[in-house]
C-alpha cells in the first residue's frame, strides 16, 4: 500500500510542469507582425476568432498551433520578451508587473552605449516552445553587443 502511494506521488510530482531557470540576453526583433502583444479585449477577441478560423495546413500549421496554445493558456494579451539563450531564442510571456521591469530598455540606447541586457528568470514551458514567467530573478546591463534582428 505504501509503495503504491509512493509510486503515484512520484508520478504526480514529475508530471507537474516545474519552473526552470533560464538565462540569456534580451533579444530585439524590430518588426514582428506575427506576435501581438498588449492587445485590448476587443483586439484579442478578433485575433482569437481569426486564429481559430485558420486552417492548420502544412504551410501554417506551426503558426496556427502555436497561437492556439497561446489562446488556450490565456496569454494573448500578455506582454513578452525574447531571450537569446544557448538553446536559441525563446519567447517568454510575462505578467505585467514583471514586464514593467524590462520595458524601458531600448535597442538604440543600448547600442549607443555598447551594452546588452542579461536576464535570468524562472519560466514554465506550458507547451512546446511556449514559456511563461512570473518571476524575473536578475536584470543586468553589461558591456556587449545587443542581439537583434530586423
Amino acid at each position: 500500500m505504501k509503495s503504491t502511494l509512493l509510486f503515484f506521488l512520484t508520478i504526480l510530482l514529475f508530471s507537474c510542469k516545474q519552473s526552470e531557470n533560464h538565462k540569456g540576453n534580451l533579444y530585439f526583433k524590430l518588426i514582428n507582425l506575427t506576435s501581438p502583444s498588449g492587445l485590448t479585449d476587443k483586439q484579442a477577441i478578433n485575433t482569437e476568432k481569426i486564429i481559430n478560423s485558420m486552417v492548420s495546413d502544412e504551410k501554417n500549421k506551426e503558426f496556427v498551433d502555436y497561437y492556439k496554445n497561446v489562446i488556450k493558456h490565456d496569454l494573448l494579451k500578455n506582454p513578452y520578451l525574447q531571450l537569446e539563450t544557448e538553446d536559441g531564442i525563446k519567447k517568454v510571456y510575462l505578467n505585467f508587473k514583471e514586464y514593467d521591469k524590462i520595458k524601458h530598455f531600448k535597442l538604440s540606447e543600448l547600442q549607443e552605449k555598447s551594452k546588452k541586457v542579461t536576464i535570468e528568470l524562472n519560466a514554465k514551458e506550458l507547451e512546446k516552445d511556449l514559456f511563461y514567467s512570473e518571476e524575473i530573478i536578475l536584470i543586468q546591463e553589461v558591456d556587449g553587443k545587443t542581439p537583434w534582428q530586423k
